[in-house]
């Protein structure tokens, strides 16, 4: 996966040159992270905040998976603690509990453009991946085994498995989802050319290696200069 987004980006790169618009800007991010298990009891999370910078490139002439594509390097912030529910025979009850701050390189390829590159506002659709360079996390899930004792009675033993450190090899690093983004008209202010553009996308994967997962779900707002070698 590593490698498909590393290609992915020299790619972008490579097509940059030859674009008839490109932007670039800076974005104010929002994490959400979600579970949609329904054998949990309970989920609390706090949104965080963050920064991105983002460069973005279109032209309507090149084919399908070229046409508008943006990378950028963006630091995320979240929070969440799922609760799963104990079955009447002691089963389950596990807990995940994660804070964690992220460093990644993000591609969205947006090759569905509802025929609006070559408009003022624009609405696309497509692919987000995401690999985290560096993660700050606190935290831990557990997991409970069944055990027998000495006399042949059965219990449940929970497990600890911590979540803290640099680079937790427990929580994945790459991972990706579908993305829409919403892009209005650009205005002038002086002598430049700005946009602000919507994005959202999620994951499909879960945010952890092991343990009881859950799903990110990310908001993006950019304001971005608009460079266009039309004019």
């Amino acid at each position: 996966m590593k490698h498909l987004l590393t290609g992915l980006i020299l790619l972008t790169w490579g097509c940059t040159a030859q674009a008839q618009t490109w932007e670039t800007g800076l974005a104010i991010n929002k994490t959400h992270l979600w579970q949609s298990d329904s054998y949990i009891d309970y989920t609390g999370r706090t949104e965080g905040l963050g920064v991105s910078i983002m460069a973005r490139y279109q032209n309507p002439t090149f084919l399908l998976l070229l046409k508008n594509n943006e990378i950028g390097f963006e630091h995320s912030r979240g929070e969440v603690w799922i609760q799963q529910h104990t079955s009447p025979g002691g089963a389950g009850g596990n807990y995940t509990y994660l804070k964690y701050s992220t460093t990644s390189v993000t591609l969205n390829n947006y090759f569905a453009n509802f025929g609006t590159l070559k408009k003022g506002f624009q609405v696309s659709m497509g692919l987000h991946y995401n690999y985290k360079i560096n993660t700050l996390s606190d935290g831990y899930f557990t997991i409970r085994k069944v055990k027998w004792d000495a006399m042949g009675n059965l219990f449940f033993e929970k497990t600890y498995n911590y979540l803290d450190g640099k680079n937790n090899p427990n929580i994945r690093r790459f991972n990706m989802g579908p993305t829409i983004g919403i892009a209005f008209r650009p205005f002038q202010v002086g002598k430049l050319n700005l946009r602000s553009r919507y994005d959202v996308s999620t994951t499909i994967f879960g945010e952890l290696n092991n343990g009881m997962n859950f799903n990110n779900l990310r908001q993006r707002f950019t304001l971005s200069i608009v460079w266009d070698k039309q004019k």
